[in-house]
């Protein structure tokens, strides 16, 4: 998807890799409180509710206007239900610093309004840059 936003100095394809992140790009994108947002970033090194190592790539690390950066999961509740993925997602919380996020956040087909979202993708597509703007 293209798109723009204060903190990007050009129009920039964000890649998402489901429907269900594509909804929350969407409904992020068009608020006013968001300054930039960068698909998967670096990996987190954590220890694992198994004891073990472990990384995680966040989906999205969201910026607000105020500066809050946001770690986010976009996971559909089926599979955080059968993956436990909360309680891995708390350790993978405890690894974040400071210096990466203020706050990690999941998100789920459950938090997703999807008229919402469709709302949001229809003022997208009317309002976005064209990817011949990103090419220039």
């Amino acid at each position: 998807m293209v798109a723009l936003l204060p903190g990007f100095e050009h129009p920039r394809i964000i890649h998402f890799e489901s429907a269900l992140e594509y909804a929350f790009l969407c409904l992020m994108l068009v608020r006013d409180d968001v300054h930039h947002i960068r698909e998967q970033p670096p990996a987190i090194s954590y220890v694992g509710t198994n004891g073990r190592p472990a990384r995680h790539v966040f989906d999205f690390l969201v910026t607000k206007t105020d500066g809050e950066r946001i770690a986010v999961a976009v996971k559909p509740i089926q599979r955080v239900l059968k993956l436990n993925f909360a309680s891995e997602l708390e350790a993978v919380s405890a690894a974040v610093t400071k210096s990466f996020a203020d706050r990690v956040l999941l998100v789920t087909d459950q938090h997703i309004d999807r008229q919402a979202a469709a709302d949001a993708a229809r003022k997208l597509a009317w309002s976005r840059p064209s990817l011949t703007d990103v090419a220039a």
